[in-house]
């Protein structure tokens, strides 16, 4: 059986120059967009197994080396149980899409999609309890060295948080791409999620159609 640093060494290898796009400004939100163009003949997938999702947990912040580390080896493992995990996150992504959607069209989630979401922060719950720290009690995670599902209820955790503390004004999606990010500027008033790339596309139509005479806001301008 291969060593736990032989297996690491090599999936960071073999995802070494795989891209990681990190403009939500939320690991949530992040996550939600590793899935781009939804509903075009041609999406774009970042994460096409549970190897690229553990990996991309790491680079996004969700999870520390270490854990990348240990869980890694466990999902070499228990290949049958990681596929079942790797199922229930590509379900996970569309839910949090949908609910992340509802509340930029200011409507009620989907029944469903709520069921969906607490059935998976169910199962994080019961791997964190509150603890006595010295400035109060402290919400702390137990027993996840090998857990499997450890990055999942991570993310899971991290939508929730920003769900019921996050201004939902703030969660808005790209004019450009349609990526969801989280506005954190002091005036609120963000519009892309990269604005040196989507922001740049629509300077620059707005500059082609000046230069050809054509009068176009940036809610007029094809993208």
């Amino acid at each position: 059986m291969k060593t736990q640093s032989t297996v690491v060494r090599e999936r960071k290898l073999h995802f070494k120059n795989t891209e990681i796009p990190l403009y939500g400004s939320a690991h949530a939100l992040n996550f939600v967009n590793t899935l781009t163009k939804r509903g075009s003949e041609n999406p774009k997938d970042y994460l096409t197994n549970y190897e690229a999702f553990l990996y991309w947990c790491n680079k996004a912040g969700v999870i520390d080396y270490d854990h990348y580390q240990t869980i890694s080896l466990e999902a070499y493992c228990y290949a049958h149980e990681t596929k079942g995990i790797f199922d229930e996150m590509i379900k996970t992504r569309f839910m949090l899409y949908e609910i992340f959607l509802s509340v930029i069209e200011q409507r009620p989630a989907d029944e469903i999609f709520v069921r969906q979401f607490n059935l998976v922060l169910d199962s994080a719950s019961k791997h964190f309890r509150y603890i006595s720290a010295p400035g109060g009690l402290q919400l702390a995670w137990l027993n996840i060295d090998e857990q499997i599902a450890l990055p999942l209820w991570m993310v899971a955790r991290a939508a929730a948080e920003l769900l019921t503390k996050g201004d939902p004004k703030r969660i808005k999606r790209c004019k450009t791409c349609g990526c969801m990010f989280f506005d954190r500027t002091k005036n609120g008033a963000r519009q892309w999620c990269n604005p040196s790339i989507c922001g740049r596309q629509i300077n620059d139509k707005r500059h082609y159609h000046a230069k050809k005479g054509i009068k176009a806001g940036i809610d007029n301008v094809p993208v």
